[in-house]
């Protein structure tokens, strides 16, 4: 009877450790698991990405420049050279000067000039080379108006070429007669006129025609030329 316990004994032992061996070391297993997971994996490919240079291309084209305007600037007023005059109310009682002529021929020039007994006198002169109303120099002023009357001396310059010329100066108040006379070398003329509503009044200076005018240069000079 001991014997058989004795048998029943050692046979439980052996079937016990048997299933000691057969059951898997779970904490083992889960341990090598878990240092495989982490673990870092070798790449062929480096951390650091590498990036290709690429071509810039220029999405703006080029700008053209596009015309404009120019700026607008306030008007000037004109110089004596640029545009005659209109002669103002307060052009009266002085005597003009060629800046206050609205149409004068080249040549015409201010300076002081010896006309027969009067020495350095201040006036407007110019050239006359041919006799007649062909070839006559009109001086044109602009009066808009403004003024009462016009008075002028005129004469021959004593530096004239010819001395046997006759200077003549006949005054036109819109395009109508007013007033004529001459002048030999040596005496000083003096012509006065109405010029009440007149706008356009020209002076017209030339050698008197005759039978015995021969061509011969004359300086003819306006002098005292004074609105009122």
């Amino acid at each position: 009877m001991k014997l058989r316990i004795l048998a029943t004994v050692l046979l439980f032992g052996l079937a016990a450790t048997s299933c000691g061996d057969d059951t898997p070391n779970t904490g083992a297993v889960a341990a090598q698991s878990s240092t495989q997971t982490t673990a870092p994996t070798p790449t062929d490919s480096p951390t650091a990405t590498e990036t290709t240079p690429t071509e810039t291309i220029p999405t703006d084209t080029p700008s053209v420049d596009q015309p404009t305007d120019p700026p607008t600037e306030p008007p000037t007023e004109p110089t004596d050279s640029e545009t005659p005059a209109v002669l103002p109310p307060d052009a009266k009682n002085r005597p003009l000067t060629l800046s206050s002529i609205f149409k004068y021929p080249d040549g015409w020039r201010d300076g002081r000039y010896d006309v027969a007994d009067r020495k350095q006198a201040t006036g407007i002169g110019g050239e006359l080379d041919s006799c007649g109303d062909n070839w006559a120099q009109v001086l044109e002023l602009r009066l808009a108006n403004n003024f009462n009357r016009l008075k002028l001396e005129f004469g021959q310059s004593n530096s004239s070429e010819s001395s046997d010329q006759v200077l003549q100066v006949r005054i036109d108040t819109n395009g109508k007669y007013a007033d004529q006379k001459t002048v030999p070398l040596n005496k000083i003329a003096t012509l006065d006129v109405s010029v009440s509503s007149v706008n356009a009044l020209k002076v017209i200076v030339s050698l008197a025609q005759s039978d015995g005018c021969q061509s011969g240069r004359v300086e003819a000079v306006l002098m005292n030329m004074v609105l009122s």
